[in-house]
């Protein structure tokens, strides 16, 4: 039974953690220190060899999440992106709930010092998605 309660605050602790801070706005070298300080449940993934766009990617353990941190052409973060499993959508859903200000059925926002950013879940048939992004 202290093993179920165990993994529980995990699985709770890791999908908050998530949404803890946004990376819209912070250079590339931030964000990868970011999420290795941060984050350590989150793993670079090389998989995509030739890039067509300036992301990096990161996969959690248990591979029910996909972080993508796309930037400009500057390397400053323009849009972050984690793609979800369905098994997670509960507890990302009362985290986003928790911490930011809901603006629609499927849509928050949050104040980073003056920029205003937006939060989005898309639901998908396998999978749903959270976006951030600068309004």
């Amino acid at each position: 039974m202290k093993k179920i309660g165990f993994i529980c605050a995990i699985i709770l602790a890791t999908g908050g953690m998530l949404f803890g801070q946004t990376m819209v706005g912070l250079s590339k070298d931030e964000v990868v220190a970011t999420v290795k300080k941060d984050h350590r449940e989150f793993r670079k993934d090389e998989s995509v060899i030739k890039q067509r766009f300036n992301y990096v990617k990161y996969v959690n353990g248990p591979r029910t999440k996909t972080w993508i941190i796309y930037f400009n052409e500057q390397d400053v973060c323009r849009t972050s992106k984690v793609v979800c499993d369905y098994s997670d959508y509960n507890t990302v859903l009362e985290d986003i709930n928790h911490r930011y200000k809901k603006t629609g059925e499927l849509n928050w926002e949050f104040q980073v010092d003056s920029d205003t950013i937006l939060v989005e879940l898309i639901k998908q048939e396998w999978y749903f998605t959270i976006r951030e992004t600068k309004k």
